[in-house]
């Protein structure tokens, strides 16, 4: 965390010493360009060429009935809140160059279980280039967090990811664009609590990611997109070589865009779509692979003045932290519906279902039938904006996890609430891609 922070320290520093002109913007044609200008322009404080946005945070601050949901015998309650302060500094060096860095210090803590209280802290930093018709973007990041690690595992663990990503997309006309994506992760997993083995030996690994992808973009509401998509998999402790895969995904979607200022409930169509075929290779002649639908849906709708309706679906294969298991296939989907009570509130209703399937049991080599999980969650949760930079959720979670051939049901409880005061940092411009992991 420490180096993290000295790096976005040095970076912010050498933008003030540097020193450019105010009103100096992204650029040109392309749609990814007019979306780093529109992020620049509402940054929420400015000094000098810099803009900053900055919040605190509170997030899941409540009782958890059972801080490791079933992983042992007896459940353990607690309570429990994690406190963090998000910062953005926006660095416009010229009409076509704009530096994006963003810091986030988070701290967990749990009342009793004091093995749980962790720091995070989470840094990226990216170079983007808004030609005329070619948008550039690249950088990387650094993260070191302890969090639920999966469905299989839905305890915290400490997760260490180095990361480096780019992205140039060519904007052909008006409505017809091309980007080629990448985006490559070094996970390092230290903690050798839970599991027979150290979760380090099982999943330390580096991935690759490639994406070709083609836009059509018909009107300003909403962008088509193709994507095909090839993956690579390298695990670095010996014991995990048989692990050592290639993916290979086609996939196809599309996205509703908001206008200008719009919120996204005021939309009356709004989120992503993004479905198609991937196959999994593991490289190791006596495993088992995988192929199948993949992908993530996340859509929202008016039905009624003031009622939202929203489906989302997700599919993708996972690597496995048992020892004799290479991966899994995670499925989740569900739906919800928001009421608008007024501009300032809203309250919301989802349920949610999961299920992980092991390939390796249809095969000769088939040795985890009795890891398979169900999982079924309820959620409520009011909505409230208390002022222009203040905004509070209260909510409530009611989950199951259930052994599909024991069929042992395991509940976990959640109620509390969230809190945001002043303004989060903006999403920068990223192209739609089709399934990474």
């Amino acid at each position: 965390m420490r180096k993290s922070f000295h790096a976005f320290a040095g970076l912010v520093i050498a933008a003030l010493i540097i020193g450019v002109p105010q009103k100096s913007y992204g650029q040109g044609l392309t749609w990814t360009g007019a979306a780093l200008q529109q992020m620049v322009e509402a940054a929420r404080w400015k000094f000098g060429p810099l803009r900053v946005n900055a919040a605190f945070t509170l997030a899941n601050a409540g009782y958890d009935s059972d801080v490791y949901y079933g992983y042992l015998d007896d459940p353990v309650p607690d309570f429990t809140l994690s406190a963090g302060a998000p910062i953005q500094v926006l660095f416009p060096a010229g009409k076509k160059v704009v530096f994006d860095l963003y810091d986030y210090p988070q701290y967990m803590f749990y009342l009793d279980t004091e093995r749980e209280r962790a720091w995070n802290n989470i840094f990226r930093g990216h170079a983007h280039i808004a030609l005329e018709r070619f948008y550039i973007q690249a950088g990387g990041g650094l993260s070191n967090v302890r969090r639920r690690l999966s469905p299989e595992l839905d305890v915290n663990v400490r997760e260490k990811t180095n990361s480096l990503d780019g992205l140039i997309l060519w904007q052909a006309s008006r409505q017809a664009s091309l980007a080629l994506i990448y985006g490559f992760a070094d996970f390092d997993y230290g903690d050798p609590e839970f599991g027979a083995a150290g979760l380090a030996e099982i999943l330390n690994r580096k991935e690759s990611l490639f994406d070709l992808v083609a836009y059509l973009q018909p009107n300003p509401r909403v962008r088509f997109f193709i994507d095909g998509q090839y993956g690579t998999y390298a695990f670095k402790e010996e014991a995990a070589a048989g692990r050592d895969a290639r993916s290979y995904g086609v996939f196809g979607g599309l996205e509703f865009i908001p206008r200008e200022g719009e919120l996204v409930p005021a939309a009356r169509i709004s989120g992503r779509a993004s479905l198609g075929y991937l196959r999994f290779d593991i490289k190791d002649p006596q495993a088992v692979d995988g192929s199948g639908l993949a992908g993530a849906v996340d859509l929202s709708a008016e039905i009624f003045r003031k009622t939202v309706l929203r489906g989302f679906f997700s599919r993708g294969f996972q690597f496995s932290v048992y020892s004799g298991a290479s991966f899994y296939l995670s499925t989740s989907y569900g739906g919800g519906i928001t009421r608008l009570l007024s501009r300032r509130a809203s309250l919301s209703y989802a349920l949610s279902f999961g299920l992980s399937d092991y390939p390796e049991e249809e095969g000769a080599g088939g040795t985890l039938p009795g890891f398979s999980y169900r999982y079924a969650t309820h959620s409520v949760n009011l909505a409230l904006q208390l002022a222009r930079n203040l905004s509070a959720t209260l909510f409530g979670t009611l989950g199951k996890r259930t052994e599909a051939v024991s069929e042992i049901s395991r509940n976990r409880n959640f109620v509390g609430f969230s809190l945001t005061y002043g303004y989060p940092p903006a999403g920068a411009p990223t192209a739609v891609r089709g399934m990474g992991r």
